[in-house]
């Protein structure tokens, strides 16, 4: 015992001090973008030395990986906690929170584009990352198909339809489709809602004669 809980503490606070750093980085990255991001600014925000910093990461790309690895980590985590025992309910909750996160536009924007340029981040957010969300929406949908209230359909396409979905919005936001302070014109919670309106009811209007026949 005596062993054990000193290293215990000792990784605690190694993890908090992990946390802090990626959550400085994060900020930075989001709003700088990955090359015009120090990390002498990282470790200012992070309130450490950059000697400490590089006790932690190897380099900008490892905090690059290090945020990747928590953005996936916090959507899947959101996903998971979704208290819905219908469709609607649950795809509603899932893209509203999506849809509301700023920070989250941002990075995708970045790991999209540094995807493209440096194998090891094409690697980790478009091999690692990327899937974990996609497989975290698979599950979440195939026990709703389980439960015999989503239609048979393939958990998997379903789940990459939607996170293109939500990726193709984030897009257009960030390319300035849209404007924050027009209310009128975003709401994540009237976009969550539209949206799922448009993947459960399509877009065929449906005779009174199809719908009595169905």
């Amino acid at each position: 015992m005596i062993n054990t809980e000193p290293q215990n503490r000792r990784e605690r606070r190694i993890a908090a001090r992990q946390e802090q750093i990626l959550e400085a980085a994060s900020i930075i990255f989001s709003t700088k973008g990955y090359e015009r991001a120090t990390t002498r600014e990282i470790a200012e925000a992070a309130d450490v030395s950059e000697g400490t910093l590089y006790n932690y990461f190897d380099n900008k790309i490892d905090l690059l990986n290090g945020v990747a690895r928590g953005f996936a980590d916090e959507i899947t985590q959101k996903i998971e906690a979704i208290e819905a025992n219908n469709l609607e309910d649950m795809m509603a909750q899932l893209l509203t929170d999506r849809f509301r996160s700023g920070r989250e536009r941002r990075l995708f924007m970045l790991f999209l584009y540094e995807a493209r340029l440096n194998p090891e981040v094409h690697r980790y957010y478009g091999q690692e990352a990327l899937q974990r969300i996609i497989s975290a929406t698979e599950k979440r949908f195939r026990s709703l198909i389980d439960a015999g209230v989503m239609r048979p359909v393939d958990p998997d396409v379903a789940a990459r339809a939607i996170s293109a979905t939500i990726m193709g919005f984030a897009a257009l936001y960030e390319l300035g489709q849209h404007k924050a302070q027009d209310n009128n014109r975003f709401s994540a919670e009237r976009w969550g809602s539209e949206v799922t309106d448009l993947f459960l009811n399509g877009l065929q209007v449906i005779s009174r004669a199809d719908g009595e026949g169905k």
